[in-house]
Order: structure tokens, then sequence, then C-alpha cells
């Protein structure tokens, strides 16, 4: 069996607060290389391929050469990046679900924060440390995934059906998307659905569907001239006041104040 030990690009902590200010969605990217990450804190959301996974401390994100991706902030992470493209290791890695949820994160960050102070060093026994500590974080990573598959089988997790959840709230936003309702069409309970989601996405079912609509009403406002009205509707609000009332609660500004600055950023460039 060839072991190829792979070739460092990259390693720190990432945090989208200092480096994606003005972005709330990194673009979207074809990955290179293996880049395994570690959540620091809960938030955000990771988008890998088709799927999309709400952003959590006890999760372990292993991106492979080729596959599309991006976040949506807030982001705080550990992180390597490495390079390798034969031998065994490679073909193990290769096989690990893009998502891993871990009930010993400290073990976790425990290498990461070796692979951070090691990381810039030039010395030689540094380098041997960085290339043994890589190995142990796949030895780890590749057990832990073959013992577990959170996220293929939800033995210890709703996660799929969260999943489902997230993608018809997205295409159906004119529908109605009341809790009971969203929780009929997952299978569930009203509370347990509600506890459930919450768990998963870090809000609730309301805020995120609310959060969703707004966010399709500002793509809409800025590129049409559609009245207030037909944009509330269309996005699934009840009513224009109700809609405008919500814009206001989470842009802290109206609607039509929300285009004239949009026009007055525009107009400025």
């Amino acid at each position: 069996m060839e072991i190829v030990l792979p070739q460092i690009a990259a390693i720190g902590i990432f945090n989208s607060s200092l480096i994606m200010s003005d972005n709330t969605v990194s673009k979207p990217r074809k990955t290179a290389m293996f880049e395994i990450e570690i959540p620091i804190q809960d938030g955000g959301i990771s988008f890998v391929g088709e799927q999309s996974m709400p952003i959590k401390k006890n999760m372990i994100i292993c991106i492979k050469p080729g596959q599309k991706r991006h976040t949506k902030t807030p982001f705080k992470c550990y992180y390597i990046h490495m390079m390798l493209n034969k031998g065994a290791l490679y073909e193990k890695l290769m096989e690990l679900p893009d998502f891993i949820l871990t009930e010993k994160r400290e073990k976790y960050i425990e290498i990461f924060k070796s692979l951070c102070e090691h990381y810039d060093s030039s010395l030689d026994n540094d380098v041997i440390l960085l290339q043994s500590l890589i190995l142990k974080l796949s030895y780890f990573l590749i057990g832990e995934a073959q013992k577990n598959k959170h996220y293929q089988n939800g033995k210890n997790s709703h996660q799929e059906t969260i999943e489902k959840v997230i993608k018809y709230i997205n295409n159906n936003l004119t529908e109605d998307l009341s809790l009971n309702a969203v929780a009929e069409y997952a299978g569930f309970s009203t509370i347990h659905f509600h506890n459930c989601f919450k768990s998963g996405v870090g809000k609730t079912l309301r805020d995120y569907v609310e959060e969703q609509r707004i966010k399709k009403a500002v793509n809409i406002l800025i590129s049409t001239d559609r009245t207030l009205t037909d944009v509330a509707y269309e996005c699934g609000f009840s009513s224009q006041s109700y809609f405008s009332l919500a814009f206001k609660r989470r842009m802290k500004m109206t609607p039509r104040e929300y285009v004239k600055e949009v026009i007055k950023r525009y107009e400025a460039e």
C-alpha cells in the first residue's frame, strides 16, 4: 500500500467578518485541493455541491478536489488546505463525507491548534511534526466516518430531513410555510419539528422563512420596478403592509428607503 504524503498549501484560522465584511455569501468556487475545516462557532451555512448544512461547532467539513462550494456567513474556523492526488491516503480522503458530526471536538481542536503553531516554522523537526499531525487528523476522520454516517443514514440526526425542508422552503416561498404545514411536510409533530429545525439551523422556522422571503424581495426590488404589493405577494407575504413591516424590522429601513440607498451607492460608483 503506497502512502504518499500531502503537500501543505495553507493552515490557519478563517474569519469571514474580517475578510468578507460587506458580503453575506462567498462566491462559488471549484476547489483544487483538500480543504478540511472545523468551525470555531455556530453560524452560517456551508454549501457543497447540492448539499447545504447549517454550520455547527461539532461539525467537520471535508472538501475534496473538484467540488464546488460556497458559504453563507458568519463563518469562523480552523482550516488546512493540502494537495494530494494519488496513494492510499488520497483514496481514503476522497471517500470522506462532506460533513462529519463529532462528539470529540476538542481532540480535533487540539490537532488544529498544533498545526497552526508549527506551520510557520522552518525547522526540520516541525516539518516532520506537521506531517504526523496531518496523518493523525486523517486517521481520526477516516475512523469516525466509518463508524457513523450522521449525514448519510440519519441514525443520530434528522439533518437529512432538515436539508429536504430547507430546499422545499426555498423553492416554495409563496406557499403556506407555517409551522403546522412544514412539520406535516417533514412528517414530524409540530413540537418535535420546531426543536429539530431550531437545533439544526440555529433559528426558528418563522425567522428562517422570513429571512428567505426578504432575501428574494431584495433581489426583485433592485432589479425591477415592481410595486411593493406585487413584490410582497411574489415573496409570500400576506400583504404589502406586513411585508414593509418585516422588511424594516430586518433591514433597518423601509423597502423604498432601501432602493434609494442602493441607487445612491450605484451612482456614487
